[in-house]
């Protein structure tokens, strides 16, 4: 009889099994653009100088790896690239959403995101005949990305900003 199969707390809560689908983009620091980051050149600097070690060096340069946690724009990623790759508005070139498989909508009470947003960004609505929902304030969220490591649904990701005005509440 072959041996069970091995699921962290996150799959079996999603009935994910191991298999998340993700969207290609790759979230970014602060200050760097889809256009800016096409001057890296891959050296490393920015991840080794980076205190909370959320970056990390993909095929595109630099990236953002917002599941590992927070960033809290300190500019040491910038401060130490030799490149014009982290430009001077410090702001993220990418948004963040609370998907459809957060656990709240799917009544099961869950508080983690709002818990761990440092700008208070995430606030809970009741609801009748269910747990409070999330309501991302996309005026106050900063993009940081403290929700996204946390949530044990695996329900909040980044999105890359367009031009188009894109609803970020749930």
């Amino acid at each position: 009889m072959p041996a069970p199969a091995s699921i962290s707390r996150r799959q079996f809560l999603t009935g994910s099994a191991g298999h998340v689908e993700r969207s290609p983009f790759a979230a970014r620091p602060p200050g760097v653009t889809a256009q800016s980051v096409s001057a890296c050149t891959r050296c490393g600097k920015c991840a080794d100088a980076c205190p909370e070690n959320i970056l990390l060096i993909g095929k595109s340069g630099v990236e953002l790896a917002p599941q590992a946690g927070e960033c809290t724009f300190c500019g040491a990623c910038a401060q130490v690239c030799p490149e014009p790759v982290f430009q001077s508005s410090f702001d993220m070139a990418h948004g963040v959403r609370i998907g459809e498989g957060c656990l709240a909508k799917a009544g099961i009470a869950c508080m983690t995101c709002r818990d761990v947003c440092p700008e208070s960004a995430i606030r809970m609505e009741p609801r009748m005949g269910g747990p409070f929902l999330p309501r991302l304030d996309a005026e106050a969220c900063t993009s940081c990305g403290a929700c996204i490591g946390p949530c044990p649904a695996d329900a909040i990701e980044a999105f890359e900003i367009s031009d188009e005005k894109e609803e970020v509440h749930v």
